[in-house]
């Protein structure tokens, strides 16, 4: 069985490491914080990223995440959010 993944990046800021892969399509975004500060990744960062979903899932907490508002990463950690 072949499936299509794909993987799209942006290029760091600020210490913020974005990117999305997408399989079979179910979209997960990617956000890893390289600071030693809390950082906030501006949606219009990722908005291209998450295929137009306008809500998601933190995968650790399951937290639902609103897609349309900034996202605070805290210092030294990674994010996954399931679009």
């Amino acid at each position: 069985m072949i499936t299509k993944r794909t993987v799209k990046c942006h290029v760091p800021q600020q210490g913020l490491y974005v990117y999305a892969r997408t399989e079979e399509g179910r979209t997960e975004l990617i956000v890893l914080n390289s600071t030693d500060n809390e950082q906030i990744l501006m949606n219009n960062h990722f908005k291209g990223l998450v295929n137009e979903s306008v809500m998601g899932r933190e995968i650790a907490s399951g937290k639902t995440i609103d897609l349309t508002e900034n996202i605070v990463i805290p210092a030294r950690k990674s994010v996954i959010i399931e679009c």
